[in-house]
């Protein structure tokens, strides 16, 4: 019994070591970022907006009772995902629609060299734009049908230096990318 109860704390306490590690290792920035918070009418207007807090996107803070009678979306925007939550006000008091929650998965876009790699998970296999920029000028649009999962590298003219500016748009959403070769 009592090897039994060791070798339990032994993987408890190597699981832990491992955990820590891979959370403190370098694996690009998840979760480095501060969470947005917004409030979205349904015009998708924002008429709040707030940083959230770095553990954790807790909407127990938020005041919905200036809100008037409606629907809403709450959406929490995090480093590769936005999470949207339907709420509706009654009565100064917020309904979370949790059948109606989901997320949606932000392109990743990196630089390394000459290189654009983007990336997305595209679960509903929408289909998405990219338009690259070359000092404001466009020099390439390229239209991808939906996938589960995006994966596209453009090469660049190795000679061609300056600013370079990506922006995707998929479901309905632009996201822009800046950097300088």
């Amino acid at each position: 019994m009592k090897k039994v109860i060791t070798k339990n704390i032994l993987a408890a306490l190597v699981f832990g070591m491992l955990s820590s590690s891979v959370v403190g290792n370098n694996f690009g920035d998840i979760n480095r970022e501060i969470p947005l918070i917004f409030i979205k009418n349904t015009t998708g207007k924002i008429i709040y907006e707030k940083l959230g807090n770095i553990h954790s996107s807790n909407i127990e803070d938020i005041d919905f009772s200036y809100l008037k009678n409606g629907y809403y979306t709450l959406e929490i925007d995090k480093d590769f995902q936005i999470e949207i939550k339907p709420f509706t006000i009654i009565s100064g008091k917020a309904i979370f629609h949790h059948e109606a929650k989901k997320t949606v998965f932000k392109p990743v876009i990196r630089f390394t060299k000459n290189k654009i790699l983007i990336s997305k998970l595209n679960f509903e296999a929408y289909s998405m734009k990219v338009d690259i920029y070359y000092e404001d000028e466009l020099i390439l649009s390229d239209d991808i049908e939906g996938e589960n999962l995006i994966e596209k590298i453009y090469s660049l003219q190795k000679e061609k230096k300056g600013s370079y500016k990506v922006i995707t748009t998929v479901n309905d959403r632009k996201y822009t990318k800046e950097f300088s070769l």
